[in-house]
């Protein structure tokens, strides 16, 4: 028994030391997880045991099932240190992922509000409850000017306090689809951008060093203009003048790889991005150099020769397959410095 218990401490002490040396940050749109319960003030009709898609127990079970086997495998078997998530449906799944036999172990907390999206569909972060604790959150609405009824996104702002009392600022992000074509969509990305570039700007004008990490879904890629030109992220690391940030998911997208596959062609649409301080290590915690990717395993991917390669999503229109999600999740590294 002694033995036993020695090697647990053991075990704990490692996983500790892990944590505490790295943070491992993350996103992953998580396709659509909705439970099987109708929200009367939501269109989730999608998503019900009555709809075309049959959506059921059983599916809603495989699908945490699914999903929390993704992200214990992340981060070397510890999962990810902090998550930013879309395609939330309520706080209820939050519940069932982190509760999840394959990730409970990992003491996640989540943070969560419910938003304007008429398919009910929310941003959400999940962060290590035994390293970090939540300083202040907010939900950042987004009001198309255009438009009154189209209703968007929040932009989820979560403050953590890391546990040698530095702070990092989380701004998770699901920008407006290119449904009904790139351009035709196109300003309101642009719009949702110029919304999120203002939060940096604030955050910036009162500390020029916070700690800022910017994660999301956005539609559109690193060279786009919504995340090149207006909110200014950039592939150089030495370009970080007047608040320029840096995205280090532009050299993935020169790769040719990608987090989202369309019509055969990888796209990069999920990214994280980092303020200066973050770059530079003006405080406790830096960017590890080249650790930015996309998690991605065989058994995530499809088979089938007409798909083959791609996220093994869990529909495919109204066809069940079972699988994760139709997007990769994303990933870097931030180091304490020595």
């Amino acid at each position: 028994m002694k033995k036993l218990l020695s090697a647990l401490l053991l075990i704990c002490t490692i996983h500790v030391l892990h944590a505490q040396k790295s943070v491992c940050i993350a996103f992953y749109n998580q396709e659509n997880l909705f439970d099987t319960i109708d929200d009367p003030l939501k269109d989730d009709n999608e998503f019900l045991p009555t709809a075309e898609k049959q959506w059921n127990t059983q599916k809603y079970l495989t699908k945490l099932e699914n999903m929390s086997s993704v992200l214990s495998a992340m981060n070397e078997g510890h999962g990810p240190d902090i998550l930013g998530m879309c395609e939330i449906e309520n706080a209820q799944v939050l519940t069932d992922l982190s509760s999840h036999k394959n990730i409970k172990g990992m003491h996640y907390k989540s943070v969560h509000f419910e938003g304007p999206d008429k398919r009910s569909i929310d941003n959400a972060l999940l962060y290590k409850s035994g390293l970090f604790k939540v300083l202040y959150a907010v939900a950042v609405p987004v009001n198309w000017p255009a438009d009154a009824d189209f209703k968007t996104r929040d932009i989820l702002y979560v403050k953590l306090e890391t546990k040698s009392k530095d702070q990092l600022v989380l701004l998770i992000n699901h920008f407006p689809s290119r449904s009904g074509g790139e351009l035709e969509s196109r300003p309101k990305r642009l719009y949702v951008a110029s919304v999120l570039r203002n939060i940096v700007d604030t955050i910036l004008e009162k500390d020029p060093n916070e700690n800022i990490i910017i994660m999301g879904d956005f539609n559109d890629e690193p060279s786009d203009a919504s995340i090149d030109s207006v909110l200014r992220a950039k592939e150089s690391m030495y370009n970080l003048y007047g608040g320029n940030l840096y995205n280090p998911m532009v050299e993935i997208q020169q790769t040719e790889m990608g987090s989202y596959m369309h019509r055969g062609k990888w796209n990069v649409l999920d990214q994280i991005i980092l303020s200066n301080g973050l770059v530079i290590g003006n405080r406790k915690y830096i960017l590890r150099k080249e650790s930015a990717d996309i998690f991605k395993q065989p058994w995530m991917l499809e088979t089938e020769q007409k798909f083959k390669g791609s996220p093994k999503r869990t529909y495919a229109g109204n066809k069940y397959i079972g699988g994760y999600s139709d997007h990769l999740p994303v990933y870097l590294y931030l180091d304490l410095k020595k």
